[in-house]
């Protein structure tokens, strides 16, 4: 299988589950649900001082992990597609 159809592939199979995400989603949901509760029981579940920092290491460090994974396997794939034929 050549280079460039495993490339279209990844890509319509990216696009398509980007398609299914956004239909679960309705514009702005839950947005003041979310603030309500940081801001409720950030310090009291977390005990960090400061509200920022309780938030991005408590509740949104998965994400920051798997944001960072996947930057890692996204900069493999595109080394891995770009190196040369020898």
């Amino acid at each position: 299988m050549s280079k460039k159809v495993i490339v279209i592939f990844i890509l319509a199979f990216l696009l398509y589950a980007f398609i299914l995400a956004l239909e679960d989603f309705s514009p702005f949901s839950g947005v003041d649900d979310a603030k309500t509760y940081y801001l409720s029981r950030g310090f009291n579940e977390t005990g960090a001082s400061n509200l920022v920092t309780a938030i991005y290491l408590d509740y949104r460090l998965y994400d920051s992990i798997f944001e960072a994974s996947l930057l890692l396997a996204t900069s493999a794939g595109i080394l891995f597609l770009a190196r040369k034929e020898l």
